[in-house]
């Protein structure tokens, strides 16, 4: 009989109002990950996975880059190759998931996970294939799983332009 994966918390729940619109040039947190999309002390076991999913709205107003990076708390969990964005996006939706796995549990700081995720987002519109997709993570970690943590997701837009967060939160699949 196959898993029937129910959902288990931790259980947060997400923001009821837009995150206020970021527009910055260097690395800015999506959200307040300690606030939404927490892992609290001792709760990740060998093979636990978590799930952050977020979305929200983009804008840009000329050509630049987007780099995407996941943290477990201030550790770095593989950022996402620098792509190119589209111009004169207004408002346009953008779409994260991150599945972070826990390999090994241990005293301290000596656990292990790792994680891969993926952004996406509109292009520019009547303009086949300028569509956002990026893939991040991958990169095996060495965290502390005995204290309060976090799951959150960065974002370095370079150019003038603004990520707005409209929801994010977080699940284990088992």
């Amino acid at each position: 009989m196959g898993r029937q994966l129910f959902q288990d918390g931790p259980y947060i729940d997400p923001p009821v109002a837009n995150g206020t619109a970021l527009v910055s040039t260097s690395i800015e947190a999506l959200w307040v990950a300690a606030t939404f999309t927490p892992i609290f002390a001792n709760d990740p076991k060998a093979g636990k996975i978590y799930t952050v999913k977020a979305g929200g709205i983009l804008s840009t107003g000329a050509s630049g880059t987007l780099i995407i990076s996941p943290l477990y708390g201030a550790t770095t969990l593989g950022v996402s190759v620098t792509q190119t964005v589209p111009i004169n996006l207004t408002n346009v939706p953008w779409y994260c998931a991150f599945d972070l796995v826990f390999r090994t549990i241990g005293a301290g700081a000596a656990s292990t996970c790792i994680g891969t995720g993926i952004f996406q987002s509109a292009g520019t519109a009547l303009t086949a294939g300028t569509g956002l997709s990026i893939t991040f993570g991958g990169t095996s970690a060495t965290v502390d799983a005995t204290i309060n943590s976090s799951l959150g997701i960065s974002k370095t837009l370079s150019v003038a332009g603004s990520v707005t967060t409209q929801y994010a939160y977080i699940f284990s699949r088992n």
